[in-house]
């Protein structure tokens, strides 16, 4: 099982970052994708900043969040993940699992410039989510950075325990050469993870997407 206490990012999971900008360097905002590929190769990049190569250690990372008290959050990388799958014929198809702060595997899979994920429970349960409803099915990405929620009590003693997690998903839901829709996914992690929201574009969209983290509803319909 890979596991991963990252340190605390300035940067929240979206508005595409700028190093003069105080207010996303203080973890105000969530990065967003920049370029509107019509076949995304990349993740997008609404997220909280690239984690480092190793593990920051039992305490590091979980900061709490000012706008909600009594959570913190961590966050950790989508790019660079270890390839654990890769096919080159006929309908050519990567796999990446990325380490996390969570007792869960991440993976995600790119087939036809279309990315899905996967979570995998320390029992080596995969949950795949359901985001092939989002979208129509069109070329999609995640972003590179993801943002791990829990609340404040589970950080104590340096063990983290996260129960909601939120990426940045888009979805080109429109011809090229017309940007991609910028969604922000929140999964309700558990026995069973699902997407429990898909915030829109807007303003407020992180605010909304963390309110539904911390305080999820039921699972979107599959």
């Amino acid at each position: 099982m890979t596991r991963l206490f990252l340190a605390a990012s300035p940067i929240l999971l979206l508005a595409a970052c700028s190093p003069n900008s105080s207010r996303e360097e203080t973890g105000d905002r969530i990065p967003a994708q920049s370029e509107p590929a019509p076949k995304p190769t990349g993740l997008p990049s609404e997220g909280p900043t690239p984690a480092g190569p190793t593990p920051a250690g039992p305490t590091a990372g979980a900061t709490p969040d000012r706008a909600a008290p009594g959570r913190v959050q961590v966050y950790s990388s989508l790019e660079n993940c270890r390839v654990v799958r890769q096919v080159r014929v006929e309908m050519p198809l990567i796999e990446t699992e990325c380490r996390t702060p969570s007792p869960f595997d991440l993976r995600i899979t790119d087939s036809d410039a279309r990315q899905s994920m996967t979570l995998v429970d320390p029992a080596g349960t995969a949950h795949r989510l359901a985001t092939n409803r989002i979208g129509g099915g069109g070329f999609s990405s995640f972003g590179k950075t993801a943002e791990w929620r829990g609340d404040d009590v589970s950080a104590v003693n340096g063990h983290f325990e996260p129960d909601s997690l939120i990426v940045r998903f888009e979805v080109a839901e429109a011809p090229y050469p017309a940007p991609p829709t910028s969604h922000l996914l929140v999964v309700k992690l558990g026995r069973t993870p699902c997407i429990v929201a898909k915030i829109a574009p807007g303003p407020g969209q992180n605010e909304s997407a963390r309110a539904a983290a911390d305080d999820p509803g039921a699972c979107l319909a599959a």
